[in-house]
């Protein structure tokens, strides 16, 4: 892994979560909540890109699992997006050794994972 990309994971998440909690507690959380939908969408267009079948259909039901905890976040617990964002961090570091299959640039599964852990450990701490 790239310090490189460690150093940016760690400053978009930052910067995410402060320009997110700048809003009050229900508007915050839901863009948390739309921010998971929305990066859960990432792999599912690259697979498309890919056209392999069977990676187009394991990433979009991935995807509608970071759907759910989204959807589950906003219907019962801020705690379900931080599941969310842990269950995406997993799924982009499976994306890094390239046990996945579906075609991205090498440094974004760091990136995005560095990012996702660190937005879920604030969203089980302070939500």
């Amino acid at each position: 892994m790239n310090v490189r990309n460690i150093v940016a994971g760690v400053l978009l998440a930052m910067l995410t979560i402060r320009i997110f909690i700048t809003f009050t507690s229900p508007i915050s959380y839901q863009l948390f909540a739309l921010f998971l939908a929305y990066t859960a969408c990432v792999y599912a267009g690259a697979a498309l890109s890919d056209s392999r079948v069977t990676w187009i259909s394991i990433e979009f039901v991935v995807s509608f699992v970071f759907f759910n905890c989204a959807l589950l976040g906003l219907l019962y617990s801020p705690l379900w997006i931080g599941l969310g964002f842990i269950l995406h961090g997993i799924w982009d570091s499976l994306h890094h050794p390239r046990i996945i299959k579906t075609s991205v640039v090498r440094w974004f599964p760091p990136l995005c994972a560095i990012f996702d852990f660190i937005v879920a450990v604030f969203m089980w701490r302070f939500y």
